[in-house]
């Protein structure tokens, strides 16, 4: 992924701020400041699978976990397997590394890892023990844990400040065995494997990860003792959790947030020949055609895949192929949200702006998990006469993806149409108060 050379500019003048103790809604505002920068400068992941899907296993952590904010869990588009905490409730992890994992407990087992980081206040107390930190290196740093290139990223954590800042900041030993403990309880709990971070941890291990960076910056080491330690507290720790759907969200990891080469096509294509009865195959060499427009073999093996979720997998790829007819009869009865969204699209281009609109309305929920769902709102309810509610939605999406002046520019639009006075606006003005430095 690629930073903007404005981003970078703003770092440099970023100035330090005094920190002699860190209240909760400092280390808030401190959280927002820098997922501001994250997502103004990397790739945020709109996959409407991934994100809903990924806000279910967070619901279903938050809630077995005692912390002090609310979390929110952005997915970053990058081939490096990363996921790491920021102040004040602000949770990442990379599609890379969610294409590392074999099984969802392993997903669940890295949250539920970040979010005891959270629960212990483990950042807060690091920031409290410098007299100054600079939030914009933090970012800096943080960005170059993105880099996907070993190389580029030790480089880039090794230079200047931000060397010095990790060194000062990373998780101590007690941080990471506290985090290990309270997250298997988390994950434990929420009714996944225990061992789910542990099964990760040593897949990372077996694949190299922890020789990307010198040891001394690591912020996660894979000991093989911390993993040791996993496994003996949790042996014989099921997960109760139906991840039956996980692996068909890792085909789609795999197929449209990964590098689509030639080696890789013929690798799908000879998997299918071989085994055309997969379910899994079948939707993985679907989704490859229908990237590269091929939609009649894309709609063709779509329709022969045999699965509990075949509605919702041949719905989108009738959707990409613009039969739209088709899709709306195929997923008008399913209820997942992932389904409502693709079934929003193919009314909107089988041109029922109407229906597509009240089946956003019920998404709405999600927009700040999908963004594109506020997008598609706001363009749609614009178009259809409301203005004032269609540059408040356009606003949100803007918002979300981290473009503050096109978020700024919409809401402050929208505040127009509304009337200053209405409540709308007022709700508003409370949203452009998260823009202000």
């Amino acid at each position: 992924m690629k930073f903007k050379n404005s981003v970078i500019i703003f770092l440099i003048l970023f100035l330090p701020i005094q920190l002699y103790g860190l209240t909760l809604e400092e280390e808030r505002k401190y959280g927002q400041e820098i997922y501001l920068e994250i997502a103004n400068s990397a790739t945020i992941n709109n996959d409407p699978y991934i994100s809903i899907y990924l806000r279910n296993i967070k619901d279903n952590l938050e809630n077995a976990a005692n912390l002090p904010f609310p979390i929110v869990l952005t997915v970053i588009e990058s081939t490096a397997a990363d996921a790491f905490t920021t102040p004040g409730g602000y949770v990442y992890l990379t599609t890379g590394l969610i294409g590392m994992c074999d099984k969802e407990e392993e997903v669940a087992g890295v949250l539920a890892h970040e979010f005891a980081h959270n629960a212990k206040r483990h950042i807060a107390k690091r920031l409290e023990k410098e007299k100054y930190i600079n939030i914009g290196m933090l970012a800096t740093l943080i960005a170059g844990i993105l880099i996907p290139d070993p190389k580029a990223k030790e480089v880039a954590l090794v230079t200047g400040s931000a060397s010095a800042m990790a060194l000062s900041l990373k998780y101590s030993r007690e941080d990471e065995d506290e985090a290990d403990k309270v997250g298997a309880s988390i994950a434990d709990k929420a009714g996944y494997s225990g061992l789910g971070t542990a099964d990760f941890l040593r897949k990372l291990r077996s694949a190299g990860g922890d020789k990307i960076l010198p040891q001394y910056l690591l912020t996660h080491p894979y000991h093989e003792e911390r993993i040791l330690k996993i496994e003996r507290a949790w042996a014989g720790s099921k997960s109760r959790i139906d991840g039956a759907f996980f692996p068909y969200l890792l085909v789609r990891v795999k197929v449209l947030h990964g590098h689509l080469t030639e080696e890789v096509r013929d690798t799908w294509v000879n998997k299918y020949t071989k085994n055309v009865n997969d379910p899994l195959t079948a939707y993985g060499i679907s989704l490859m055609y229908s990237l590269t427009s091929n939609t009649n073999d894309s709609v063709r093996i779509a329709k022969s895949i045999n699965s509990p979720y075949r509605s919702l997998l041949l719905g989108e790829i009738m959707v990409n192929s613009h039969q739209f007819g088709d899709a709306i009869g195929i997923l008008r009865d399913e209820a997942s949200p992932i389904s409502r969204f693709f079934l929003a699209k193919a009314y909107e281009g089988n041109g029922d702006i109407g229906t597509s609109l009240s089946v956003l309305n019920e998404l709405l929920q999600y927009g700040k998990t999908c963004p594109e769902i506020y997008y598609r709102y706001g363009m749609l309810i614009g178009r259809s006469g409301n203005q004032a509610k269609g540059y408040e939605y356009l606003g949100r999406y803007y918002l979300e993806t981290g473009k503050q002046h096109l978020a700024r520019s919409n809401l402050e639009k929208a505040i127009t149409k509304y009337g200053i006075n209405s409540q709308e606006a007022k709700n508003i003005l409370k949203l452009l108060d998260t823009l202000k430095k």
